[in-house]
């Protein structure tokens, strides 16, 4: 199940988001059951003043950002994409993906 979000959805949901860092998604080979070198996509993590913690998004790009810490940024066409994983039980692990960020300009930013 794929939910495509507007910007005013974004904004309900999580508030002014603050940029705080990236980091790099690699690909996983099942097959041998490690961790590969080659980068998938880059992990967002955003401080969420609505939510009043950071929240992790995956942005579909393999470069990291070069926005400066706490800068007031906007998600580019996210999307909400939750799935089930497996185990002793299951469990929903709900993540939103987007294809872009970008920092909001006339902005107070820190």
């Amino acid at each position: 199940m794929i939910i495509h979000l507007t910007k005013e959805q974004v904004k309900d949901v999580f508030g002014e988001l603050r940029y705080m860092g990236a980091d790099y998604c690699y690909k996983y080979d099942r097959e041998n059951q490690k961790r590969t070198d080659v980068v998938e996509a880059v992990k967002l993590h955003l401080g969420s003043i609505k939510l009043g913690n950071s929240v992790d998004i995956r942005l579909e790009a393999t470069e990291l950002p070069e926005i400066e810490p706490y800068t007031v940024v906007e998600l580019e066409r996210a999307v909400y994409d939750p799935y089930v994983q497996r185990g002793k039980f299951a469990l929903l692990v709900e993540r939103v993906i987007c294809k872009g960020v970008h920092s909001v300009s006339g902005r107070n930013n820190v």
